[in-house]
C-alpha cells in the first residue's frame, strides 16, 4: 500500500467517524452531518479506484517480465 492509497483509506475512516459521532452521540441532526459521511464514502471509492489501478499496473509489468523471459528462452532453443 501506498502512502497516498493509506492516507486516503484513513481520512475515510476518520470522516466516518466524525459523522458516527455527530449523528448518534451528539444528536445533531443528519443534515447537519450528512456530509462527513459522503465524504468518507466518496474516499472510500477513490482508495478503491486507485488500489485497483495499481493491481491492474503490477500485474501488467508481471506479464512482461514474464514474456521477456520466455523470449530469452525461446531464442535459447533455437541457437541450439
Amino acid at each position: 500500500m501506498k502512502l497516498i492509497e493509506s492516507i486516503i483509506l484513513f481520512a475515510s475512516l476518520a470522516l466516518l467517524t466524525m459523522f458516527v459521532d455527530q449523528a448518534l452521540y451528539k444528536g445533531v441532526p443528519l443534515k447537519d452531518s450528512y456530509f462527513f459521511l459522503m465524504f468518507a464514502v466518496a474516499g472510500f471509492f477513490y482508495y478503491t479506484y486507485r488500489r485497483g489501478l495499481r493491481i491492474m499496473k503490477e500485474k501488467k509489468e508481471e506479464e512482461a517480465k514474464t514474456e521477456v523471459k520466455s523470449k530469452k528462452i525461446e531464442d535459447r532453443l533455437k541457437r541450439k
